[in-house]
């Protein structure tokens, strides 16, 4: 499980380059006063905090699913 969490980490750490880039270059083709720099900021924050969460959040949660499923059924009839 450490492993393909850390996979996951490293596949959101590149897709956070990737947005924080890819922004960038839009906000660069923008006209003056077309984009704010408060609107640019929250988008770069945003972006790179939901490509750091979600990549670790569904490997752990597709784990959670599956240890569930994998339990023995008197385990689950008792609660």
């Amino acid at each position: 499980m450490q492993g393909e969490t850390e996979s996951a980490l490293c596949v959101g750490i590149i897709a956070a380059l990737i947005w924080g880039i890819g922004l960038s270059l839009y906000g660069l083709h923008q006209g003056p006063g077309e984009i704010s720099w408060l609107a640019w900021s929250v988008q770069l924050i945003g972006g790179i905090v939901a490509c750091l969460l979600v990549p670790p959040a569904c490997v752990r949660g597709r784990d959670w699913v599956l240890e569930r499923i994998e339990q023995p059924r008197g385990t689950l009839q008792r609660r």
